[in-house]
């Protein structure tokens, strides 16, 4: 269904080169909704359009338009354009958008097809070739999303296979690794999904005796003014054999987790003891980034009452949205982490119990100070736009006075600028001006006593 909503603001973006605008406006929005919105330009405008912005999205969006749309592009696009294009979508639609060419076109294609895949592997062997542990699949594919640990004398080392008993991260995967993880480990591609929902809950899940633990854990990214602090799910995934960690964006608790488990590693890769440790330095994260967020709202807080900039209170506005990310997820944790034992995963024991409400302690103590800094944060917002809104009324109330006062000397040459005759006009002599200067100074003095003694300034 074509929407004009947005057609001439793209049009004008494309005329003015502002392709990373409409590049980020393509990968931060559904495929449905950003084709519902391409389908209203012309062609040549989509193909343009698709010349800057990845393959990936490119094929995303490309499904989602109606037939009539993908007919026309197919028959205008390049021949290398639409060799991309079939390279990133599913094979069994190939012969589909292929029917409507002749046999020689569609060879070329074909041709093309192979020497993209070609340049693919290439380009992945030099990126990726020489990492040690890097995971391949049968055909000689390189994963670069996946890492896989086995525990060698109570220390954990980076293999480049699957194997039995390993620990195995998986970082924004995209979805060929996703499927090859599902074929050799035989885990439901459901799994998957919850894991890299960026809007999905702390909760347990189980299936064909594999079980999902998502955990909602913190994040620090420097990079992104608008929200440094946030949360994201990270899905634990217990096989028979082995343990997963996914996560669709790499975070500082998996990274120093996993490193901290290869320097010293203690333990077995049990399924108690590995999430109850991971609940535990969720909460000290959260803990963690709370004291920051604390130091940051001290810093700003000094600021504004400095210099009162609207940078500083949107500052604020972004922290607040942080603590709410972090209570909600906070709480989902705490609830999850209560029903562990009935699920199984963490057996009745006394340690377990204890850690346990080691974690609901801590994740409590979290849950109080980010209410507490959000309250803060919300009084600090108020208090503050009602001084910037004080000094703005102080200023223009100053303003004002000094127009007032100014008035009077302005009334006096407005009255004797008048082209008649008028008292002390005729006297050709120097003294009237200066007359009518003290009596305009006199007044103007009587005018700001008088605003003084009513304390108006």
């Amino acid at each position: 269904m074509k929407n004009t909503l947005l057609v001439k603001e793209i049009r004008e973006m494309l005329e003015d080169g502002l392709f990373e605008d409409i590049k980020d406006f393509a990968e931060s929005n559904p495929p449905d909704v950003v084709a519902n919105f391409f389908e209203a330009l012309e062609i040549p405008e989509i193909i343009q359009i698709f010349s800057f912005i990845d393959e990936e999205i490119v094929a995303d969006i490309f499904t989602e338009f109606e037939d009539e749309v993908k007919n026309q592009l197919t028959s205008q696009m390049s021949s290398r354009q639409l060799a991309e294009l079939l390279y990133e979508l599913p094979e069994n639609v190939h012969a589909q958008i292929l029917s409507n060419l002749d046999e020689e076109k569609k060879n070329e294609i074909h041709e093309l097809i192979e020497e993209i895949d070609k340049e693919s592997r290439q380009a992945q062997e030099a990126l990726f070739g020489n990492i040690p542990g890097i995971i391949r699949d049968r055909e000689g594919n390189i994963h670069e999303s996946i890492r896989v640990y086995k525990p060698f004398a109570k220390k954990l080392k980076q293999i480049n296979k699957l194997d039995k008993g390993t620990l195995i991260t998986v970082t924004d995967p995209g979805q060929e690794e996703i499927d090859f993880l599902c074929k050799e480990l035989k885990i439901p591609a459901d799994f998957f999904e919850y894991a890299l929902d960026m809007d999905e809950r702390a909760r347990i899940e189980e299936e064909d005796n594999n079980k999902l633990v998502i955990v909602k854990i913190p994040y620090y990214d420097s990079t992104d003014e608008d929200e440094m602090y946030g949360t994201v799910p990270l899905g634990i995934i217990f096989t028979e054999n082995t343990i997963l960690l996914v996560s669709n964006m790499a975070t500082e608790l998996v990274t120093k987790m996993v490193e901290g488990m290869r320097k010293k590693y203690l333990g077995s890769l049990a399924k108690d003891d590995f999430t109850l440790s991971i609940l535990y330095d969720t909460t000290q994260f959260f803990l963690l980034y709370l004291k920051q967020i604390s130091n940051i709202i001290t810093i700003v807080q000094k600021k504004i009452q400095e210099t009162s900039k609207n940078e500083d209170l949107a500052k604020l506005l972004n922290l607040e949205k942080s603590l709410v990310y972090f209570t909600t997820a906070l709480k989902s944790n705490e609830f999850m982490a209560m029903k562990l034992r009935k699920i199984g995963i963490v057996p009745e024991t006394e340690e377990n119990d204890d850690k346990i409400d080691d974690i609901v302690i801590e994740t409590k103590q979290a849950i109080e100070m980010s209410s507490i800094y959000n309250n803060i944060v919300s009084e600090m917002m108020t208090a503050f736009s009602s001084i910037i809104s004080n000094k703005l009324n102080n200023i223009m109330k100053l303003l004002t006075i000094i127009t007032i006062v100014l008035t009077v000397p302005v009334m006096f040459a407005s009255i004797y600028g008048m082209n008649i005759q008028l008292p002390g006009g005729e006297v050709k002599s120097y003294y009237p001006f200066a007359v009518f200067v003290i009596i305009s100074i006199i007044f103007s003095g009587l005018v700001v006593w008088y605003f003084k003694k009513k304390d108006w300034f």
